[in-house]
């Protein structure tokens, strides 16, 4: 209980009916107000329509002091706390908006932890902050672009690769998780980079066909990570099964490096760009030591980029001029490819959708 001041609106689901909206907040902290309806707004119109409808007559949220800092989405209502998101200044549009991201994430519990309750296995708890962690993103994307989404892969990514290295026990393989950096981090990378492989549609009818399977169940059995998988695996071709093994069966590691990029001006006005690669990939046990892979080769982005620019909002602006996936064997590999325009920048894995031990050497300058 407190001395709120309410914020009321409407959200449609997809055959027009209405849910309230309610955002109960201190009366000065109106400051991102927008940024909370937006993400309730836009996720109850989407999530409905791709995964099932909303399952209440109203969606709340309650702003609370900072005596803690966490958001919890408890059916229809989610407390979050004044330390983040109430007070955040987003003065700089570059600035990731969390504030959007974590209500969109709370948000997607209603359906990934309510709608869908999973069973008490190990691995099981990835259905509800794998699955929230992947449409908040998805859902972030659909709002800023997925040109702006790089910087939060490689955070996600980042935040990975640190609690795996601080682990005190042994890593377990994704399907049987049971850590918060792989509920987390790990499971929005590769479902991120799954929907890439096979498709938005393919995905989200797998996930919406799993959802309608076990959502609202009173008795068991219920829902564990290898039901999830199996629908994920029904969807995906044979040819890119290795990806699914490689992120729920195993646990596997890239080393992907662009060791140089060169152009040259074609008398069509276009350039030839030359890029130099290097790509292993790596198979680790439950105690950190890794194995190379022995494989044919994988499928990974290719991307030759322009300068960076401005969009309409001030935020910076990642320009492809190509991107596309090649089949890249162990060992070191020189791609070549006409771009229209001027390239900056190219490299292997430009988006970090892949678990790379170190990102941060994937795209490299252009020498023109």
């Amino acid at each position: 209980s407190a001395g709120y001041t309410l914020l009321k609106d409407t959200a449609y689901l997809p055959d027009g009916s209405p849910v309230n909206i309610e955002i109960f907040h201190h009366k000065d902290h109106y400051f991102n107000l927008d940024r909370f309806n937006a993400a309730y707004q836009d996720g109850i119109t989407y999530f409905s329509d791709v995964y099932g409808d909303f399952q209440h007559r109203q969606m709340r949220l309650l702003e609370f002091p900072r005596y803690a800092g966490f958001a919890q989405s408890f059916p229809n209502t989610v407390p979050f706390s004044e330390a983040f998101g109430w007070v955040a200044d987003f003065s700089d549009p570059d600035d990731f908006d969390y504030t959007y991201f974590v209500t969109a994430h709370e948000l997607a519990h209603q359906w990934w932890g309510h709608q869908v309750v999973p069973n008490y296995t190990r691995g099981a708890n990835l259905i509800s902050e794998s699955l929230a962690e992947y449409t908040a993103l998805i859902l972030t994307e659909r709002k800023y672009g997925a040109e702006n989404m790089q910087r939060f892969l490689e955070q996600e990514l980042d935040t990975y690769l640190r609690g795996r290295a601080s682990e005190s026990k042994k890593e377990n393989v994704y399907i049987d998780c049971n850590r918060p950096y792989q509920w987390y981090y790990k499971g929005a990378l590769i479902l991120y980079g799954l929907r890439d492989y096979i498709g938005d549609s393919t995905i989200n009818q797998a996930i919406r066909s799993f959802r309608e399977e076990f959502a609202f169940r009173e008795k068991p059995p219920f829902a564990g990570s290898h039901d999830l998988y199996r629908y994920l695996k029904n969807a995906t071709p044979d040819s890119l099964h290795y990806y699914l093994e490689d992120t729920w069966e195993k646990i596997t590691l890239y080393d992907n490096k662009t060791e140089d990029a060169t152009a040259v001006l074609r008398e069509d006005s276009t350039y030839e760009v030359t890029i130099k690669l290097a790509s292993q990939k790596y198979y680790a046990d439950s105690l950190g030591k890794e194995t190379p892979a022995e494989y044919a080769g994988d499928y990974i982005d290719v991307g030759v980029f322009a300068e960076e620019t401005k969009d309409e909002e001030g935020r910076r602006k990642i320009n492809p001029l190509y991107l596309m996936k090649h089949k890249i064997s162990p060992g070191q590999k020189e791609i070549k490819v006409i771009v229209k325009g001027n390239p900056e920048k190219a490299g292997i894995d430009p988006f970090n959708k892949l678990i790379d031990r170190r990102p941060d050497d994937n795209v490299s300058s252009v020498e023109i």
